[in-house]
């Protein structure tokens, strides 16, 4: 083998090398932030789902406004079970006769949780993991499963 060829393929080599270095690099600090910054997110969650439970159960209207605005910036303006939390949470304004809409609401913000919760687990494994979408479950299918119960 000549000496061109020897140090064309080094240099290709280590080419192949630094960009799966570098791929990997930027994906692992990429799934750090990702994986903080949705740390913060269920952490919010949690925190504005215990005050509007208390703000229900004092009856702070006002509050409650405030808070609805509050999770429609955390929420997917585009997905049906996002809309339905803000739904019980107006009701909850609205002082609707269901005694239990706490209770709803907790359930229905457990379920999105846990479904971000698996999102991230499966985003942090490697990329063929992701093949498969978590799905989540609906408020409806939940509440039937443990009605049934």
């Amino acid at each position: 083998m000549d000496l061109p060829t020897v140090l064309s393929s080094g240099v290709v080599a280590g080419l192949v090398a630094g960009l799966v270095t570098l791929r990997t690099t930027e994906r692992k600090i990429a799934i750090e932030n990702i994986t903080q910054q949705r740390q913060q997110w269920r952490d919010k969650v949690r925190d504005l789902a215990q005050r509007i439970k208390l703000s229900y159960r004092n009856d702070k209207t006002e509050e409650l406004h405030s808070q609805y605005v509050e999770m429609q910036l955390l929420l997917n303006p585009e997905d049906s079970d996002d809309k339905s939390i803000l739904d019980t949470i107006w009701k909850m304004i609205e002082k609707s006769t269901s005694e239990d809409l706490h209770i709803e609401l907790g359930e229905k913000l457990s379920l999105l949780l846990k479904h971000d919760w698996e999102r991230a687990k499966t985003e942090a494994k490697p990329a063929w993991y992701w093949l498969s979408e978590t799905e989540r479950t609906s408020y409806e299918n939940f509440k039937s499963k443990r009605i049934s119960s």
